[in-house]
């Protein structure tokens, strides 16, 4: 999916935070029991994992991740005394098929952390889970880092997201959407904390549902094959911003093949 030019600057990225795995990291489980939206054999890898956390012998993976049925968050935190005050929370790209943490969301963890940002990866569920599940794990991730920003030494005020390509999208769908439950049933007093993000950070963004305009991979994942006409105008972003929206701040290439640029250009006018 990624453009030659994508490649090299992660590469890059990569290579100038080679110490990055050595970061200290902890594992948070988004939900306390059973996903909602689970499916079968969740339940009992939500418990094996939830258990392995408590038993300090879960492994982070350290690659790309598909297939994620227990979404969490890998927190990595600025050396002490050196925090900002400001949080990330990160959403790799993949089309909705994959999260790409290793190549994407390794190589800013290191510097943002070296520039006392908080880290907070988000491995959310894509294919073979559709809307709303991507954003049901979103909104809970920024929820679980606002009630927890005390804990984290962040400001409740100062948490953004970042998101690339189809992560992009879900950071976008989280900013335009952050209140709204799509069937979403509220579990405990988490739920009640804004998931608002107070900026949001988007990389090769996917926005725009519409065929012209968007990933077909990621719309495909995310929307199903036939998607009906009110849900592709709900999850084109840049016809969803309105004052509360969140500022942003874009990146995108002229050049990029992969996500075209109208794309962030739709999102910019629209918050203009």
């Amino acid at each position: 999916m990624r453009i030659h030019k994508r490649l090299t600057l992660c590469f890059v990225l990569l290579t100038a935070s080679i110490f990055a795995s050595e970061a200290k990291i902890q594992t948070i489980l988004l939900w306390p029991e059973t996903p909602p939206g689970a499916q079968e054999g969740d339940a009992e890898q939500a418990l094996t994992t939830a258990t392995a956390i408590r038993q300090a012998t879960y492994e982070v993976p350290q690659g790309n991740r598909r297939n994620i049925r227990v979404p969490a968050i890998d927190v990595t935190l600025p050396a002490e005394g050196q925090g900002s005050g400001v949080a990330m929370v990160i959403f790799c790209g993949g089309a909705y098929g994959a999260v790409c943490i290793k190549s994407e969301g390794m190589p800013m963890q290191q510097f943002l952390n070296d520039h006392g940002i908080a880290v907070f990866m988000v491995s959310y569920r894509c294919s073979p889970f559709n809307h709303p599940i991507p954003l049901w794990d979103a909104q809970r991730a920024l929820r679980i880092v606002r009630s927890r920003a005390k804990e984290f030494g962040v400001d409740a005020n100062k948490i953004g997201v970042m998101g690339f390509s189809a992560g992009g999208h879900e950071a976008s769908t989280l900013s335009v959407h952050y209140d709204e439950p799509f069937g979403y049933e509220p579990i405990d007093a988490i739920d009640q904390v804004s998931a608002r993000p107070d900026f949001s950070c988007l990389i090769y963004p996917v926005i725009s549902m519409r065929k012209e305009l968007t990933h077909a991979g990621s719309r495909r994942n995310l929307l199903g094959a036939n998607p009906s006409a009110a849900l592709v105008a709900k999850l084109s972003n840049d016809e969803q911003v309105n004052p509360q929206t969140p500022p942003v701040f874009l990146v995108h290439g002229t050049a990029d093949n992969a996500v075209k640029p109208a794309n962030s250009k739709r999102y910019h006018d629209a918050c203009k």
